[in-house]
């Protein structure tokens, strides 16, 4: 698919990408491309991100202070990323000590993702912002203004897009049934 669609869009929602060239025809649906095209970019002595990734090896590497929505408001990101290591401690300190009764296969990682992104998520609707999930050869993330009509048409056509290299893409929910604790 050699879709301009997304293109578009996140020009629409990023005004700064408006500067950057559309990739050419042919490399539209790489998605290697993609990251390249929307890649942060240095303004003065910060980093703006559009697309924030989640280091699978340390949660608390999540891109949220080089986020350009949230540069541009009041927040105290340390607050944010306390919140979530006072969340996601305990589940760590619990699966090493449980280890072996939990077994190998058990991924606390998983958890502490949902944990991290529940955190991102909130922060975000508190600033009238929606949150996309992008799942590649890692986990990312975007920010992106509150319109349900523009959400569905952008993951449509990025789904499309980048179906053959397997890569996904979910606008975030919040779960709905209660933890057990």
């Amino acid at each position: 698919m050699d879709d301009k669609k997304i293109f578009k869009i996140l020009q629409r929602w990023f005004s700064v990408l408006e500067l950057r060239e559309i990739p050419k025809k042919k490399y539209r649906c790489n998605f290697e491309q993609f990251l390249v095209w929307i890649s942060a970019e240095k303004l003065g002595k910060d980093f703006h991100a559009y697309l924030m990734s989640v280091d699978s090896e340390n949660p608390y590497e999540n891109g949220l202070e080089k986020c350009a929505h949230l540069q541009h408001k009041n927040i105290d990101i340390g607050l944010v990323q306390q919140a979530i290591r006072k969340k996601t401690t305990p589940l760590y300190e619990h699966y090493e000590q449980h280890k072996e009764v939990i077994g190998k296969y058990y991924n606390v990682n998983d958890q502490v993702f949902d944990l991290v992104f529940e955190e991102i998520f909130t922060l975000l609707k508190s600033q009238n912002l929606e949150l996309l999930l992008i799942y590649a050869d890692r986990t990312y993330w975007m920010a992106v203004p509150n319109d349900d009509v523009k959400i569905h048409k952008f993951c449509k056509s990025f789904t499309k897009q980048f179906k053959d290299e397997g890569v996904c893409i979910e606008h975030y929910t919040q779960l709905d049934c209660l933890r057990s604790t």
